[in-house]
């Protein structure tokens, strides 16, 4: 029996669309209720909160799992990355009050000191150390943009679809940090002792997606 994580919340109907439009077994999975493990044919489905996917894959608890590029890149957890599905797109930014965009057109010493709050510290630390700037990382876990209006930040790194959240929240887009998308990943474990199975649901998942790009 192969097990295949897949993230609760936003991208979870992306993922089991394509589970099922990509032929595997999913009865139960279009609507799990309450369940958060579904058997269907040679195949266990395991329904987690997204950023513990890439955990339950890198300790080999998962075979296979779909899981938003936000989140793995968060993770750094060590799995292997089979295919970019493209589904689930959105980007990360960096968001703020209007008054805060010339600090972003400048050098980037304007930078030093600039409090950003966000639910992704790695992704944060990553982006703005690459700019040679040291920043004040506060790590929240939801409801972001308080956090400029409230003052506890100047800023926020989140991920954003529509910009609609941000909008209603008198922020806009200061700097793109990058572009993200639900992808298809494995343990190292799987694609070592079970290559076989692991490249059939690949394959399947990879002509689906061939099929919806063209």
């Amino acid at each position: 029996m192969l097990t295949i994580a897949l993230p609760t919340g936003r991208v979870f109907t992306d993922a089991a669309e394509m589970i099922s439009l990509a032929g595997l077994p999913c009865d139960g999975l279009a609507s799990p209720g309450r369940k958060l493990v579904i058997e269907a044919g040679d195949f266990r489905y395991i329904l987690a909160k997204p950023s513990d996917v890439p955990l339950y894959v890198s300790y080999g608890t998962a075979d296979l799992a779909f899981v938003g590029g936000d989140v793995l890149l968060e993770s750094a957890m060590p799995v292997v990355e089979l295919l970019d599905t493209g589904a689930g797109r959105c980007s990360v930014v960096v968001a703020g009050p209007r008054s805060q965009a010339e600090r972003f057109r400048g050098h980037a010493s304007e930078l030093m000191g600039l409090k950003v709050a966000t639910k992704y510290p790695r992704i944060a630390d990553g982006h703005f150390s690459a700019r040679g700037a040291q920043v004040d990382i506060i790590h929240l876990h939801g409801s972001i943009e308080l956090a400029p209006k409230l003052g506890l930040s100047d800023c926020i790194l989140d991920i954003v679809q529509t910009g609609s959240t941000l909008r209603a929240n008198s922020l806009e887009v200061l700097e793109h940090v990058c572009d993200v998308s639900l992808r298809l990943v494995a343990s190292r474990k799987s694609t070592a002792l079970r290559w076989k199975e692991v490249r059939s649901v690949m394959n399947k998942i990879s002509s689906l997606v061939k099929e919806k790009r063209s």
